[in-house]
């Protein structure tokens, strides 16, 4: 190619504006192409990173970093022009019921009004405090997370997690944090075993400290799909130390239940393990130690001996993303039966692909269940169907039951936040966590029922 300029051009500014633009153009190209490699190449090294097959070494925490700004910005966004999501809209409409003739202490855990988190003994039929907590400042919190499942401990002292970030932590009647176990991301439910261990739900993090997506793995037809695991823990109070773990793969794996995986509708999260129940006594049909494992994705509970790595029953049946497994004597469980698809709940009346037929055949509208197995018989039996139908109690997810000694039962619907208590009798109470923040109520996380003394 040759450039000519016009006489006119020649020794003008004009002219030699031309040569120097002409001059930068195979710079501007090399640059150019300098830059959409380096895209390309982040753009590949983000994919194989987000599958877990990449190691880069100390540019992993740049890359992740960097993959997650957008995210972060329109999550930054999105907090700034709504209300946290530890806070729930109530109804205009919604009715408390107060028909309780015994006290019923719940703890519980809420975004406070200085923007931290209190855990809260509550009497659910005075409405009055019996104690508080305050998380301290040095546990990491941000708006939407959520401190779970708070367990007291006999000296008023209170181990407790920010949902799904680790540390686990322990504070003492006055709040002042005693311990914290940075070494596994905890999440769900802890309960506390027959010696006063706990057992948690957990995932494990990769060496260096970064936070495991996918540690799971299969082949199938030539392809690698790679999912999340969970695992278990069990954790000594006083020190915070764990004492033991043990992926849930490898528990399928080594009883020959490998194949349960391909039953989940969710390929990437195929078990998701919500709840740790263990045995703090022996009967005919479980040992004391035993553990009662609840997979929402798997729609099964698995009874677990970690003495002997043995499975020895797996319960499924008419649970569909249940959560919480309660051991109510020494041949029953029961298990707070969601009864749902948890993306019907994120998806209501969903676009549809082909036109909706004139003649549908209607098949039965399902609310969430409070199941009675009998470890025997190996059946289940719905407990208070019609009044959980008519009442419309549904939780899509999260979600538990607790047996009270007079025979009622407290039932925790996570999404909406209504708490209630029911009976043979009917509903003895119905009410919600009234907030700061006019119009909504605080959303429950995992409230665990405390035995009350007069």
């Amino acid at each position: 190619m040759c450039w000519s300029l016009r006489p006119a051009d020649v020794g003008s500014s004009r002219g030699l504006h031309h040569l120097r633009v002409v001059d930068r153009l195979p710079l501007f190209f090399a640059r150019l192409v300098v830059v959409l490699a380096l895209l390309s190449a982040y753009g590949w090294a983000v994919k194989h990173r987000t599958k877990g097959d990449l190691n880069l070494g100390w540019a992993n925490a740049v890359v992740d970093q960097l993959s997650g700004f957008p995210d972060l910005f329109k999550q930054s966004v999105q907090e700034a022009q709504t209300l946290p999501q530890t806070f729930v809209p109530t109804p205009r409409d919604f009715v408390p019921v107060q028909r309780l003739e015994n006290n019923v202490l719940a703890l519980t855990a809420y975004s406070n009004e200085d923007g931290g988190r209190t855990i809260d003994l509550r009497n659910l039929r005075t409405g009055a405090s019996r104690h508080q907590w305050v998380v301290p400042g040095d546990i990491p919190m941000k708006p939407h997370w959520r401190v779970h499942h708070p367990l007291m401990l006999p000296d008023s002292s209170v181990i407790s997690f920010i949902t799904n970030r680790s540390p686990l932590f322990r504070l003492d009647a006055g709040s002042n944090l005693l311990w914290r176990q940075d070494s596994l991301s905890f999440h769900h439910a802890i309960n506390a075993d027959a010696e006063g261990m706990v057992w948690a739900c957990v995932q494990q993090w990769e060496r260096g400290g970064r936070h495991i997506g996918y540690r799971g793995r299969y082949g199938m037809d030539g392809k690698t799909v790679n999912f999340l695991d969970n695992s278990i823990a069990q954790i000594d109070p006083e020190t915070g130390h764990i004492l033991y773990t043990k992926s849930c793969v490898a528990i399928l794996r080594e009883n020959g239940l490998e194949h349960l995986i391909l039953r989940s509708g969710d390929p990437q999260d195929p078990m998701h393990l919500n709840d740790v129940e263990p045995a703090l006594f022996s009967g005919p049909h479980f040992e004391s130690g035993d553990l009662f494992l609840s997979f929402r994705n798997l729609q099964a509970v698995l009874q677990f001996r970690p003495a002997t790595d043995e499975v020895i029953r797996v319960i499924d049946g008419p649970l569909a993303a249940q959560h919480d497994v309660d051991i109510l004597d020494d041949a029953t469980l029961a298990i707070f039966n969601n009864a749902t698809q948890e993306n019907v709940g994120k998806y209501t009346g969903g676009a549809h692909k082909y036109p909706v037929s004139k003649d549908q055949v209607e098949l039965k509208r399902w609310y969430s269940r409070v199941e009675r197995y009998d470890l025997a018989s190996d059946t289940f039996t719905p407990l208070w169907e019609d009044l959980m139908r008519d009442q419309e109690i549904m939780t899509f997810s999260e979600g538990l039951q607790e047996f009270l000694p007079d025979g009622s039962v407290f039932l925790e619907e996570q999404n909406s936040g209504v708490l209630w208590v029911v009976s043979e009798e009917g509903v003895l109470y119905k009410d919600v966590q009234r907030s700061h923040h006019d119009g909504h109520h605080h959303l429950p996380n995992w409230t665990r029922i405390i035995p009350s003394t007069p």
